[in-house]
Parts: structure tokens; sequence; C-alpha cells
């Protein structure tokens, strides 16, 4: 018989390594490993927001909020439940916890990421941020992301502290009733349909955690080489 044909897939790409081939022309292999870098991560991010196939949607009541299951939720292709430490085998409140922790943290990144960009593309509010020590935003915006700390007045740091403190324990305190991140208040968005609603949790958790993955290595980019992902790739 004729031997059967394999699915399996044939390498792409080939990876230079400079030790084997020292006579390649440097600037081959950084461009090489940024292609490279890039194609991952925009594969890495496409299959992270490939939900898993939902059931049929189900419609309910106009004014009823619709039941999702909060453990099913971020449960995506290709890492399906990654749960190493057996986490979500504990009780429903260290769960809840754990994910509201995780939707906070992943909605600040997202913040930080376009706070990070933002100012390398020139983007920044015009005049000053303190006027009694001279201090402009064009000013904290070139000092990088940490040295934006020591730029930035004393006073300035203790009123921003002051505002997430506020918006932590009053403006968007988590209610036990609601779901995690649910701390909109009366006009925040709610979705009827089940589907959709598991498909917007969805993109919103995983982006989150995309976010939370690029501006740690944005900053720790910065602190190795001094410059800013904008100028690193050259503009």
């Amino acid at each position: 018989p004729l031997p059967q044909k394999t699915n399996q897939l044939q390498p792409k790409f080939i990876i230079y390594f400079p030790t084997l081939y020292p006579n390649r022309h440097p600037h081959t292999t950084t461009t090489m490993k940024t292609t490279l870098v890039l194609l991952s991560s925009l594969l890495s991010s496409v299959l992270s927001f490939a939900p898993l196939a939902p059931s049929s949607p189900t419609l309910t009541s106009l004014f009823a909020s619709p039941a999702v299951d909060q453990k099913a939720i971020g449960v995506l292709r290709p890492m399906g439940l990654f749960d190493p430490l057996d986490l979500m085998s504990q009780s429903d409140a260290d769960f809840t916890r754990r994910r509201t922790s995780e939707i906070k943290h992943g909605r600040v990144a997202m913040v930080a990421v376009i706070g990070n960009l933002a100012p390398q593309l020139g983007l920044t509010f015009p005049g000053y941020i303190s006027t009694s020590e001279g201090v402009k935003f064009s000013d904290v915006a070139e000092a990088g992301s940490f040295g934006a700390l020591a730029k930035i007045p004393a006073f300035g740091v203790a009123q921003i502290a002051l505002f997430a403190a506020i918006m932590e324990l009053w403006t968007w305190k988590q209610d036990s009733s609601n779901a995690p991140g649910d701390v909109g208040g009366r006009d925040w968005v709610r979705y009827q349909d089940p589907v959709v609603k598991t498909e917007k949790l969805n993109k919103e958790l995983q982006n989150g955690r995309l976010a939370m993955l690029a501006i740690s290595g944005l900053m720790v980019q910065e602190q190795i080489t001094g410059k800013g992902a904008i100028e690193m790739l050259g503009f």
C-alpha cells in the first residue's frame, strides 16, 4: 500500500545562530531576530484572542443580568486551562478575589502601555506640570518610565497616589454582589446576550494579560538598553 501522507507542518523559518555562522553580516542577524519576534508576537496575539467554540446563544430578559461561568472566562486556545498551582480548586471567594485582581491589573497595564508609548511618539500635554519648579510635561516624557517618577514633583506623585486610592476604595470599589470587574455603576455597559458577553469578557481579559507582559517588557528593555520601544524600532 502507498504510504499515508502526514499532516506534520514543515518548518517555515531557519533561525540563524551567530556562533555557527560567524561570517554572516550582523545586520542580517538583527533584522531576522526582529522579524521572528514580531511574527511570534502577532501569532500569539491571534491565538490568544481565539475563543473556544461557544454554546448556542440564549437571549435573556432585557433587564436581567445573564449568568456567565467566570471560571470558563479566559480558558482559550492554545493554552486552555492554565492553572499549574491548582488555584481554581479553592473556594469561590478566593477565585473571585484573584479574578478581580487580574482584571484590575490588566486594565491598569493597558493604560500603562499607552502611557509608555504615547510620549515616545511626541504625544504629551502642553505647558508645565509644575510652574513653581519649572517642570514641563515634555521633560517628564523624555525621562522615560522610571525617570519620570524622579521628574514629577513630590506633590504631584502624592496626587497620583491619592487619586488611585480614591478610585480603589470608593469610586471603583468591587461590590461582592457583582461579577469580577463590574465596578462601573449604573452607566456600565452590560451585555444581555451571554455569548456576546463571554466574548467581550474574554477579549478584555486577554488584552489585559498581553498588556501586563508588554509593559513589563517595555520597562525592563528601557532599563537595560536606555532606549524606548519606538526608538528601538528605529522611528
